[in-house]
């Protein structure tokens, strides 16, 4: 039952298919965080996520199951059919395949086939869940009495479900990219006919949307670009950011003097073909530091919290570098604050040639206030915001001379006893409070009562 201040609220229907407790909390730590904060701004979300089953259970999190917990009271998860075959089911088609010859057969082509039907669907696999949320969002929207549809993405086929739910239910669309769909390498990787179908997904979805949100402004100028008959108001910058209330104990930390200079990675590292990001230039340039000043593969830690892979911990023993690596896992969002508190060099990776892209730990490095940031990526939004905040340093990711180079300066300060620390002023713009006020500004202009 509502509350009589919830029945006088404002609503919001939030798309996101990745949502707590599963995925990487990079996944969806921006919806969860505009839903903590939006019910307060006067808007009440209700959430369509895909369903908490036994499918999902390999990709729970830790920190992604602390983040459900911010959920306030009075915000409902939908979660739905997700459109993929269940555990059971492949287990009784794995079961099938073992009793003779002919079955084993055609269970090999069933599986084939299905495998080519989700390689092949667009704009992504999770296309699937596209007829169950548009049916459940439907339902909600007219149950709950749904003002604004806001979808987020990637999967980008989020986008195309609020488009679909924008066309059925006449309710205002807002969409939310946090990444970039077209003009990237991962959409130049693709043959030109399915870029030209990709692309006119996301016209139609931009066309009907009434306002579009993206993350940076080399995103927002992208899109002004590529949509010139499109109001250029319509497309709104509202960055990411981090939430300073968690950063309160961390702040307030008095940062450790190490007896090794502690290089941090707090974040996954990917081994995705298409979304790559490869520390090996990284660990080369590392290697020649430690080749002309052996002292110094004792004198430095290389620290990563989150997924680490078989490929990096081969290229790390490949290059010698073995003994100087500490993983961390998985961790609990207050001991990664502590972990990145505890560095002396922050390290975030970009996508390989994602130029409109930040990395999102780039926020939480500066709010922490301690530790220089080293940023490997291509010239772009990134090493802009790090210029212009005076944030540390940007080397592309291959340049291994440049590398050498920043890590031994950073060094070089640590050893002499002074340190390059980072000024944490300027961060309270990228609050995660804040940044809802934006959203909440948006949905009020939307707003119009039927």
């Amino acid at each position: 039952m509502q509350s009589q201040r919830e029945d006088t609220m404002k609503k919001v229907l939030v798309i996101s298919r990745a949502f707590p407790p599963f995925f990487p909390v990079g996944y969806s730590i921006r919806a969860a965080k505009f839903i903590k904060y939006l019910p307060a701004l006067g808007w009440l979300p209700s959430v369509l996520t895909v369903a908490e089953d036994k499918e999902y259970e390999t990709l729970r999190r830790v920190g992604s199951e602390a983040l459900l917990s911010e959920i306030p009271e009075g915000v409902v998860i939908h979660r739905t059919y997700p459109g993929e075959p269940s555990v059971e089911y492949l287990e009784k088609e794995r079961q099938f395949g073992k009793k003779n010859r002919l079955a084993g057969l055609l269970a090999k082509v069933v599986g084939s086939a299905r495998r080519w039907m989700f390689r092949s669907l667009l704009p992504d696999r999770q296309l699937t869940w596209l007829p169950f949320a548009v049916r459940a969002g439907r339902r909600i929207i007219k149950r709950e009495g749904i003002d604004i549809i806001f979808a987020t993405c990637p999967p980008f086929s989020d986008a195309l479900i609020g488009a679909c739910l924008n066309l059925l239910t006449g309710k205002r669309l807002v969409l939310d990219f946090r990444d970039d769909w077209l003009e990237t390498p991962w959409y130049y990787s693709k043959p030109f006919p399915i870029r030209a179908i990709e692309s006119l997904m996301e016209r139609w979805a931009v066309s009907l949307a009434d306002k579009v949100i993206l993350v940076t402004e080399w995103s927002r100028k992208a899109f002004v670009a590529r949509y010139p008959s499109q109001p250029a108001e319509k497309f709104v910058f509202i960055p990411n950011g981090c939430d300073l209330k968690d950063f309160e104990a961390a702040r307030a930390m008095e940062a450790p003097v190490n007896p090794k200079f502690r290089i941090v990675h707090a974040g996954s590292l990917n081994d995705s073909k298409l979304w790559a990001r490869d520390p090996r230039g990284f660990f080369q340039g590392v290697r020649r530091i430690v080749e002309k000043q052996p002292r110094l593969a004792d004198r430095i830690s290389l620290e990563f919290a989150g997924d680490f892979t078989d490929k990096h911990r081969e290229t790390a023993r490949e290059l010698g570098l073995a003994g100087m690596i500490r993983e961390h896992g998985h961790l609990k969002h207050a001991d990664v604050l502590r972990l990145m508190k505890s560095a002396d060099l922050l390290m975030a990776m970009n996508y390989e040639g994602f130029a409109t892209l930040i990395p999102g730990k780039i926020y939480e490095y500066w709010a922490v206030g301690n530790a220089p940031i080293l940023l490997l990526s291509c010239k772009g939004a990134g090493q802009e915001l790090l210029d212009a905040e005076n944030l540390g340093v940007t080397v592309a990711p291959d340049d291994v001379d440049g590398i050498e180079r920043a890590v031994q300066t950073m060094f070089d300060r640590y050893e002499q006893g002074n340190p390059v620390k980072v000024n944490p002023a300027g961060i309270e713009e990228y609050d995660r409070k804040a940044l809802a006020e934006k959203l909440a500004r948006v949905l009020s202009d939307l707003f119009s009562p039927k």
